[in-house]
Formats: C-alpha cells, sequence, structure tokens
C-alpha cells in the first residue's frame, strides 16, 4: 500500500512540474504572413539575468509542420550560428539586449507550422508561435469575348498559386443593373475543376462557363467570375464583356453548284448504307476518355492512411464504371486477366468525385510492411473501352529510435571512446550511416553490424567507431549522418555527440510542494527535479532552516533519458504544525561538473486550517 501511494505521489508531482516549469507551457502565439513576405518571430529572454556570455548560450529555433515532422530552423551555440533552413537570420546584437527573435526572409507555403524558441543561459526559457501562411490567388480572364449568333461560346477563369486549398469559384452575369448567378438555367453551364497542387506548395485550379448566345440581352453582357478565398476580405470579380456578333451570310448558289452538290449528297447516302454499322458503333463509343496514371503519395508510410488516386477525363458519369483490385508481389508471373480473377477486389472501399467530364476515383488504403511491393490495379470501364493502370506501392517505416551512446559515458583524455550510432525499427532494409568531424578530420575505424531483422519485420543497425581522446578533442562534434528512403527530402537525418570530457552539469529546477497550499497538520511533500545531467552520480542535502533534515527524505534512482543523459526527482515529507510557520527549506545539489554546488529555497507559506479546527 505505501508502495502504491508514493507512485501516486510522483505521478502527481510530474504532472505538477511539467504544468508549473517556467514558460515553456506557454500558450503559442499566432501569425499569418502571406507567401513572399518578411516574418519576424518574436523571442525574448530575462531581461533581468546578468550579461550575456556566449560561451553559456544556447538558442535553438525549432519547427513543427502541418505533417507533425519536426525541422530544427536555426541554432546558436558556443558563439557560431547553425542556419538550417536559408534566410533565417537571429540577429547576434539583438542577442546583447536579451533579443532572439528570429527573421525569416521570403516566406514559403513550407514554412507553416508551430515554431518554438529555446534558450538556455543556462535558465531554461521557452516561446512558442504559430505561424499560418497564406498565398493569395491570381485571377486570369479575358477583357472581351464574342459569340456567334445562335452558337454557344466557353469561357475559362484561371485561379492560379493560392493557398489554402479551399476557394470556391462561382460566375454572374450581370445585364445593367440586374446582376444573377450563372448556371442555374438552360442558357448557361458552369464547370469547375478540382485544385492542383503546384511544386511551391500551392494550388491552382480552372474554372469554366459556357453560355448561349440568346442569353445575350441588348447585344452585350457582363460576366463575372467571382473568388472567394481566405486572402480576400470581400470576394474577389473579375469582369468580361460578351458581345453577339451575326453568322456570315449564306453564299448565292449557282444551278452548277446545285447539281454537284445533289451528286455528294447522292454519293455520302450510298457511303452510308453501306458503312451503317461503323457509324453507329462510332456514335456509342466516340467519348474516347483519356485515363491518368495512378498517383501517390511520394513517401507510403505504414499504419497510416494514403490515398491512391485515378483520373478519368473526357466520359459522361452514365457510362462510367471504375474498379479497384489488390495484386500480391507474387502475381507478376501470372496473366493480366488471370491476376484479375485471383486478386482481391476492393472497388467498396473506393469513392468517385465527378465534376461534369471530370472524375477523380480515390481509393484509401492502410499498409503494413508485409504488404510492401504489392500491386494495385485501377480498371476503368467507359462504354466499349476498357483502361487498366496499374501501380506498386513501397511501405516505409521512418526509425523510431536515432542515438549515439558512449563507453566510457564520460570521455578521458588519453583513453579510447566508443561511439555507436544505434537507429531501430526502421524498414526496408536498405540503409547508409556515415560518420564525421565537424572540423573535417578523418573518421576511422569504423564498424557497421547490421541490418538485423526483428520479429514484426522492422530493422536494426549499429555503427561503432573507436578513437583515443586528445586534450583539443574537447567540444569535438561527431556526426552520424543516416540515409533512408523513409525520411523526407534531403533524404537524411543528423545525430550528433558532443566530445565532453567535464560530464553535464545538472539543470537544477525549483522547490514544488504537493499540495500547492499545505494545510496545518496535515502531510505534504516538497520534491524538486534534477534534470539532464552526466554522470549519474549526484548529491542532494535536505536542510530546514540551516540543519539538516534525514528522515522523510528519499530520491529516486537517476533514470537515462533518450538524450543520453540522465534526471531524478527528490521528495521530502513533512507534517507542518504551528512551529513551521515561515520555515525555510533547501535543497543543496552538488555533482562532478559542477563550477559550484546548486542550492533552492523554499519558504513555507501561510498554513492553512483543516476543516477539524
Amino acid at each position: 500500500m505505501e508502495h502504491q501511494w508514493n507512485m501516486k505521489i510522483v505521478i502527481k508531482i510530474i504532472v505538477t512540474v511539467l504544468l508549473c516549469t517556467g514558460s515553456s507551457a506557454n500558450t503559442p502565439r499566432k501569425l499569418t504572413v502571406l507567401v513572399g513576405r518578411d516574418m519576424t518571430l518574436s523571442c525574448l529572454f530575462d531581461k533581468l539575468s546578468k550579461p550575456v556570455e556566449w560561451s553559456t548560450l544556447t538558442i535553438e529555433w525549432n519547427m513543427l509542420n502541418k505533417d507533425a515532422e519536426k525541422n530544427i530552423v536555426y541554432t546558436f551555440e558556443d558563439g557560431r550560428a547553425h542556419v538550417n533552413r536559408g534566410g533565417s537570420v537571429v540577429d547576434k546584437m539583438g542577442l546583447l539586449q536579451k533579443n532572439a527573435s528570429l527573421q525569416l526572409r521570403n516566406v514559403t507555403v513550407g514554412d507553416e507550422g508551430l515554431y518554438t524558441c529555446r534558450i538556455i543561459t543556462p535558465v531554461v526559457h521557452t516561446e512558442s508561435t504559430s505561424l499560418e501562411v497564406l498565398a493569395q490567388p491570381s485571377v486570369l480572364l479575358p477583357d472581351k469575348a464574342a459569340v456567334t449568333e445562335g452558337e454557344e461560346k466557353t469561357i475559362q477563369c484561371v485561379i492560379t498559386g493560392f493557398y489554402p486549398k479551399k476557394v470556391l469559384v462561382t460566375w454572374h452575369i450581370q445585364n445593367g443593373s440586374n446582376t444573377v448567378q450563372a448556371g442555374v438555367g438552360h442558357l448557361s453551364r458552369v464547370c469547375t475543376e478540382m485544385a492542383d497542387h503546384n511544386p511551391d506548395g500551392t494550388y491552382s485550379t480552372r474554372s469554366g462557363i459556357t453560355l448561349h448566345s440568346s442569353a445575350v440581352i441588348d447585344g452585350e453582357i457582363h460576366v463575372i467570375c467571382r473568388v472567394e478565398h481566405q486572402t480576400y476580405s470581400w470576394p474577389y470579380n473579375r469582369s468580361l464583356t460578351l458581345t453577339v456578333v451575326q453568322a456570315p451570310s449564306r453564299p448565292f448558289y449557282t444551278a452548277a453548284t446545285l447539281i454537284a452538290v445533289t451528286s455528294v449528297i447522292s454519293l455520302l447516302l450510298v457511303t452510308f448504307v453501306i458503312g451503317g454499322t461503323l457509324l453507329l458503333y462510332r456514335h456509342f463509343c466516340k467519348a474516347q476518355p483519356s485515363v491518368s496514371e495512378i498517383s501517390k503519395a511520394s513517401i507510403i508510410y505504414a499504419q497510416v492512411p494514403t490515398d491512391l488516386t485515378c483520373t478519368i477525363r473526357g466520359a459522361s458519369q452514365r457510362v462510367l464504371k471504375v474498379k479497384w483490385f489488390k495484386l500480391d508481389s507474387s502475381a507478376d508471373s501470372v496473366d493480366q486477366s488471370e491476376s484479375l480473377l485471383v486478386s482481391e477486389d476492393l472497388s467498396e472501399k473506393a469513392c468517385l468525385h465527378s465534376d461534369g467530364n471530370h472524375h477523380t476515383s480515390v481509393l484509401t488504403v492502410c499498409l503494413t510492411v508485409t504488404e510492401d511491393l504489392n500491386k494495385y490495379q485501377c480498371v476503368v470501364l467507359c462504354g466499349c473501352t476498357t483502361f487498366i493502370r496499374e501501380t506498386r506501392v513501397r511501405v516505409k517505416v521512418e526509425p523510431s529510435f536515432l542515438q549515439i551512446s558512449s563507453i566510457p559515458q564520460i570521455p578521458k583524455v588519453e583513453k579510447l571512446l566508443v561511439l555507436c550510432c544505434r537507429v531501430e525499427n526502421f524498414f526496408p532494409k536498405h540503409i547508409d550511416l556515415e560518420w564525421s568531424r565537424n572540423d573535417g578530420e578523418q573518421v576511422r575505424s569504423i564498424s557497421h553490424f547490421g541490418p538485423f531483422s526483428w520479429h514484426n519485420r522492422l530493422y536494426s543497425v549499429w555503427s561503432k567507431i573507436q578513437l583515443v581522446i586528445a586534450r583539443e578533442d574537447e567540444r569535438a562534434i561527431y556526426t552520424c549522418r543516416v540515409y533512408h528512403s523513409s525520411f523526407p527530402p534531403p533524404g537524411y537525418k543528423d545525430v550528433l555527440y558532443h566530445i565532453n570530457t567535464q560530464g553535464t552539469p545538472p539543470n537544477v529546477m525549483f522547490i514544488g510542494c504537493e499540495p500547492l497550499c499545505p494545510l496545518l497538520n496535515e502531510e505534504c511533500t516538497l520534491h524538486l527535479c534534477i534534470k539532464d545531467f552526466c554522470p549519474a552520480n549526484v548529491s542532494v542535502t535536505w536542510t530546514k532552516d540551516r540543519q539538516v533534515v534525514l528522515s522523510n527524505v528519499f530520491n529516486t534512482p537517476p533514470s537515462l533519458n533518450i538524450n543520453g543523459l540522465y534526471s531524478m526527482f527528490s521528495f521530502l515529507k513533512l507534517t507542518p504544525n504551528e512551529d513551521n510557520w515561515g520555515s525555510e527549506f533547501q535543497c543543496h545539489v552538488v555533482h562532478t561538473a559542477q563550477k559550484e554546488p546548486e542550492e533552492r529555497l523554499f519558504r513555507l507559506p501561510n498554513l492553512h486550517l483543516t476543516n477539524g479546527y
């Protein structure tokens, strides 16, 4: 029972620390910027601290994009800046004024996400900013157009370079002061395509209106293409003037011309009788649609829903039927008709989006690594014609663990140091690991182990280097660059190891209390979190009014974090009474990597009476 009670106390304390430590729990600011503009993300740290020393100042700007992928944008460490996103700048002179604001130049759609500024002075300070990127559409429409009397005219409005994707395009006809929406009567038809994704992350679409000449009243009307998008405060209108022109007058036919025409018509009638079957076939099967190849995401991750898309143009929906099939990777040796019989029919899971004669069939799949290299088939049946499109899927799993560990944990001068880069739980098997050093010195004695396959068909690999530490190696950085097809561009990730023969001093938090407002004669717990230190040995001493406290003190064993450093908690239980009014409790932390020990002070607040008093 006491063990269960202790575990509950530890869980409550961890939650309280996460909610109450510093500025890392702040609500992100929200900013909006147009594509191509410059933007400054604010980050101001403690103005009351002592002047900045470059050797103790660390700044990291990272960004979590809309796909929940974390990218490091900018870092400042040991007085040097490292820029991963071109055009991102932190003013070094501004750092002297406690200003670590990030300037992003020429913002693109890819810059949208949640930015976090993390500053260590060595006090840790964080701020977050949510950046929304918008791109205003460019609308192209001719100024004038003409329709021949008795015929139809199609006008296109091209909308390009907008973001986000959602856009509404409507057509309106203005005759004098009267304006009506087009596309609701038999004299006009409207067709708007699905938005296409541009290489720069923006979208483009086209919308067309077909008008009969009888819709043009008094010889002239104004046709309006109206675009509604998040970047517009009001709908944006582009107008075209449509006029009616008369059809060319019929030529005067002479008697000889009439005789010639009669002969031609007779010949055509004979041809019609002979080729009647062919003409009927062409009449019923005249619509030959175009069917695109199956499109899919550039990287298909296991257990993540992915869309397979087949686009059909130029066919009527009433004569169109689309079926989807999954073929196992072993079906390569079977001919096409036979493989359809043994494959899995997924047609009921697909959906068809139609817009006039433009159709998109989408099959959403959620794959596992066992389905790697399977083929998917889209079969389009249109009247008398069948189209078959195939694609092969490659399933990826991004490594869940990337870390460099060292033996010994704290390097020693003139002693052997072994660095091991561990990459675990990835698929497919092929992977490359490269070692480098920041000063360009060649890395020797490299050994690779694996890849090894586990029961879940995922792979792991280890790469090891050995070196003898010299005094000039202090603060050198070794990088293990991991290349794998599951990584988004540029296709690799770096794992860093900083040579540090002195160890890492602990980040000592402030003393907290559970409950936050202690009650008289009721037990409470003081707790202290000690984070990110190495080696694991640390000394923690509690005092009350400068007298060492030995009873009711317990420490959690140091736990190894994913960054290779240790963290722990220290607790002091007490039952406050009237003698504790205004008592001062101190926690004294000693570690070999500290320049001097650290102390944290907690003054017992005014005690509240329980309901029994």
